[in-house]
């Protein structure tokens, strides 16, 4: 869950905050709890998250171009070509000539002189080059390693600024700030938490809400969770009244400004809490008895004058000054008939047993009214009907004042204990605060029947719940959503071997005969002559040839080719495979697990918002008031900030 996370680190920020608190800080430190806007808690944003580095990649040398290489490296090779072969052909034809001035004379010792200084000029020319080369080699690698770091310089410099830059607006930043309650939120359910934490809840929401209008705290944990809200307030100068029950019933004020009416009403109620049917009867000749009792008390109706009413009408000795004794006369006498007083002698002790311990309520209140911030709780008693009554009597009170009272109507808050309260009384209370406008809040400490039954009438919250049964009811409001998880892994492996062999047998015969014939002819003449001359006579002779040939060639050939062969092929193939399967699969998880309810920290609270279109929406929050101690902490919602945004 994405909330674990959260939920870690707003834990460790509480520790931070416990000890920042563990001291002893002034008092006025505290008072920034009551700036305006209503708070749930604080939310905790790291500043360093929206910390955006530098964006500018760090410069990079760039290398020589490769055209300097080759020409350095390709004067360099001509340059030892030029001189191998230099040393090689010209040191041979040094030699030679040399060799012939020893012979020829002075002539080819100058050429050789000149053959030498030639191959020295052909080599330092090479050498020049390659030397030129090189420098302009070593100049390119130079102006880039100067460019390069004045690159970097200047890049260096601007990080620097950005850092700079960065740092000054995250240490601007506030860390905490306020998650403030939703825009027109009616009712509130916060469920779980220990006493600590409900107590710190209290504080933190109380303080914000008396900027906006009157609160009514009902602290039924017996715990005093409210004690904080109250110690604070009166440090801010806010008017406070406390009322504290049983121990103090005297000053509470829980029946003052009710009408005789709904005073009778109110005890009616509180002692059939239960709401049987089989009580109907019952309950109908308590109010009976209760009206004609404060007829006859007039308008001066108190829990004391009717205790001492009700004890006048079973004849018991009073010992109060309750009442006047011509009104306890009155009301013996001729309130009742003594034959009907036989028959509801049993409502008069139970009722004169319910009102009794009641009798110093408000004894000594002294007319004073209510405070800005009206904290009604039930200190540690071990359990009675009596301190259950007063509970009981304590809420009905509120509601009925609530749907009477004159101006805009406070907030509430009820803290239950670990008893809970009557449905009955938290569904009259929420239906009067939704008539008039006003904004209930409950605290409740578990998870369980009752209370699951009112989850989801408005914002809910969750704090830390031990019990993995409510655990999971909380998961479940908060629902689930689908995701893709791993579902399985394949992964195949095989090998494939293939061996082939062929073998070829193959003859062939061939005949050819051929068959030449060829046919020559020739002829020849010629004449001659011949002459001769002697110093006698002369002589001539004359002399003539002729001659032919014919020649004929007849010939018969006739050849045959046997040719076999034979071929064998060996095939062999080799395959290998692998593969690897990954399979997902859709599953419906909760949205936040019952695992992860039950590991929350002590001050944290989940938020649970259901939108209009039926999605949830969950926020984490920290409820510690002693998170308004460290530094950095906003009591206004944190505004959105970009990563990176001054």
């Amino acid at each position: 869950m994405t909330h674990q996370t959260t939920a870690t680190a707003t834990a460790t920020a509480t520790g931070t905050a416990t000890a920042a608190g563990a001291g002893t800080p002034p008092p006025d430190h505290h008072l920034r709890l009551f700036a305006p806007g209503q708070r749930l808690g604080w939310t905790y944003r790291d500043p360093e998250s929206l910390r955006r580095p530098f964006p500018e990649p760090e410069p990079q040398r760039h290398p020589v171009p490769i055209a300097y290489e080759n020409r350095a490296h390709a004067a360099r090779l001509t340059h030892q070509e030029r001189k191998d072969s230099t040393i090689k052909t010209g040191g041979a034809i040094v030699l030679v000539l040399l060799l012939l001035a020893a012979v020829a004379g002075s002539f080819m010792a100058v050429l050789a002189v000149a053959a030498a200084v030639v191959c020295l000029v052909l080599v330092g020319h090479a050498g020049r080059s390659a030397t030129t080369a090189g420098a302009q080699l070593e100049a390119k690698r130079t102006e880039l390693e100067n460019h390069f770091q004045y690159a970097w310089h200047d890049w260096n410099q601007r990080r620097h600024q950005h850092d700079a830059a960065q740092d000054q607006w995250v240490r601007s930043l506030d860390a905490w700030g306020a998650l403030p309650a939703g825009p027109g939120t009616r009712r509130l359910d916060i469920f779980g938490g220990s006493q600590r934490s409900r107590e710190g809840f209290l504080t933190v929401f109380g303080t914000s809400t008396l900027q906006q209008r009157p609160l009514i705290v009902l602290d039924l944990t017996q715990a005093l969770v409210c004690q904080e809200l109250a110690t604070l307030a009166e440090l801010a100068d806010v008017p406070v009244d406390v009322q504290l029950l049983p121990s103090r019933m005297a000053e509470s004020g829980i029946v003052s400004g009710l009408t005789p009416q709904e005073l009778v009403d109110t005890l009616v109620e509180a002692v059939y809490a239960d709401g049987s049917e089989a009580n109907r009867a019952a309950r109908a000749m308590d109010t009976r008895i209760l009206h004609q009792l404060c007829g006859a008390l007039g308008g001066d109706v108190t829990p004391a004058r009717l205790g001492a009413g009700l004890r006048a009408l079973m004849g018991e000795t009073d010992d109060t000054e309750a009442l006047s004794r011509a009104e306890r006369n009155r009301i013996a006498d001729d309130l009742v008939g003594d034959k009907n007083k036989d028959q509801i002698r049993d409502s008069l002790l139970r009722l004169a047993s319910f009102v009794h311990p009641l009798e110093r309520l408000g004894a000594e209140r002294n007319g004073r009214g209510p405070g800005y911030l009206t904290c009604i709780a039930m200190d540690f008693t071990m359990g009675s009907a009596g301190t259950e009554l007063l509970a009981d009597l304590a809420v009905q009170s509120v509601t009925r004042r609530l749907a009477s009272f004159p101006e805009a109507a406070p907030s509430v808050v009820v803290a239950l204990g670990e008893k809970g309260l009557h449905r009955q009384y938290l569904e009259q209370l929420a239906s009067v605060c939704e008539r008039r406008g006003a904004q209930l809040t409950v605290l409740h400490p578990h998870l369980r029947e009752g209370s699951q039954e009112v989850i989801g009438s408005g914002t809910v919250g969750f704090m830390k719940l031990g019990n993995h049964q409510e655990a999971g009811v909380a998961a479940d409001f908060m629902g689930r959503h689908h995701s893709f998880v791993l579902h399985s892994l394949t992964n195949t492996d095989g090998t494939t071997v293939s061996t082939s062999v062929a073998k070829t047998f193959g003859s062939s015969v061939s005949k050819g005969t051929t068959y030449s014939e060829s046919v020559s002819r020739g002829s020849n003449w010629g004449n001659s002559s011949s002459s001769s001359y002697q110093s006698g006579p002369s002589s001539f002779s004359t002399s003539s040839s002729s001659g032919g040939s014919y020649n004929k060639t007849t010939g018969t050939s006739t050849s045959t080719t046997h040719s076999t062969n034979e071929s064998t092929s060996y095939t062999t193939s080799d395959g290998q495979s692998t593969s690897l399967a990954r399979g997902e699969q859709r599953v419906y998880e909760y949205a936040v697990e019952p695992t992860q309810l039950q590991a929350l920290a002590d001050f944290s609270l989940l938020v649970v918002e259901r939108r209009p279109d039926g999605s949830v929406t969950v926020q984490a929050a920290d409820c510690n008031p002693n998170i308004v101690l460290l530094d950095r902490v906003s009591t206004q919602p944190l505004p959105y900030a970009a990563p990176g945004t001054p």
